[in-house]
């Protein structure tokens, strides 16, 4: 995973078109690591992508007609509907927070103000 982390930050300046195919891979593999039974890979996985999401939402402005930053965060969710475990939840809610804490200025399409209400009631669901 660390090796995935280093390959998605070193080509975190391409052009967005083969940036986005190659996310498509990496936010599969973020999932299904994050829902991991081990409960420290979860974390891990979860971890990653967080610090993932803090570099690129603050190096990579987003675009008028781009909804980047919604396909990056996507794993955060999907993650939260497919695990069970409320250690990883807790864990996502606090990423997600300080994500949106320490990058409000960035943030557009990934989680705007009329957006995150809808995306935050995933992370009050029932476990």
């Amino acid at each position: 995973m660390t090796k995935l982390v280093e390959v998605a930050s070193l080509n975190s300046a391409r052009v967005r078109f083969v940036w986005v195919k190659m996310w498509c891979v990496m936010a599969e593999f973020f999932v299904k690591a994050g829902c991991h039974a081990d409960v420290n890979v979860a974390m891990y996985a979860v971890d990653s992508l967080r610090q993932l999401a803090v570099k690129f939402l603050a190096d990579r402005k987003e675009l008028k007609l781009y909804s980047f930053q919604n396909d990056f965060m996507k794993p955060f969710v999907e993650v939260m509907k497919a695990s069970r475990n409320p250690e990883i939840r807790e864990f996502l809610v606090r990423c997600v927070s300080q994500i949106i804490t320490t990058q409000a200025g960035n943030v557009r399409s990934g989680y705007g103000l009329g957006r995150f209400p809808n995306q935050a009631a995933l992370f009050h669901a029932p476990l």
